[in-house]
């Protein structure tokens, strides 16, 4: 029977684990993601605008995007941007949102953040000249 060492011990447990920041184990989140688009929930302003915001990642890479569908000929601005770890990136504002079916989309461009960090898209809306609240996407973990 071989005998072991602590040092072998505990980086096999780190690779069972995951990673480490600061030389403790760390768990690697479940809902890693490498692809997709992940939407949050739409949301009701005016009375007749309806909004929602998506996250497209593809690798490390991610842009944001918000849906606009405007059934009451509102004027419509849209601006959307990723929140990456609480630091704001990949602005972009579009005006004129005015479709009703199949709505208005506003992206931004891609956004290389890496692995091992969260991102969100989130988004807000100015209506006949009134800020509105904003809307968010799921925050997503990319490795």
């Amino acid at each position: 029977m071989r005998k072991t060492n602590a040092r072998s011990k505990a980086a096999a447990a780190v690779l069972a684990i995951g990673f480490t920041v600061g030389g403790v184990a760390m768990a690697a989140p479940a809902n890693a993601v490498t692809s997709g688009t992940y939407c949050g929930a739409t949301q009701q302003y005016a009375g007749d605008v309806y909004a929602q915001a998506c996250l497209v990642v593809s690798g490390y890479s991610v842009y944001p995007s918000i849906h606009v569908t405007n059934h009451g000929n509102h004027t419509v601005t849209g601006t959307t941007w990723i929140n990456h770890l609480g630091a704001y990136e990949d602005y972009a504002t579009c005006s004129g949102m005015t479709a009703s079916d199949p709505g208005a989309w506003c992206n931004a461009g891609w956004d290389w953040i890496g692995s091992n960090g969260y991102a969100q898209a989130q988004g807000s809306l100015v209506i006949d000249g009134v800020s509105y609240g904003k809307v968010f996407s799921p925050s997503e973990y990319i490795n």
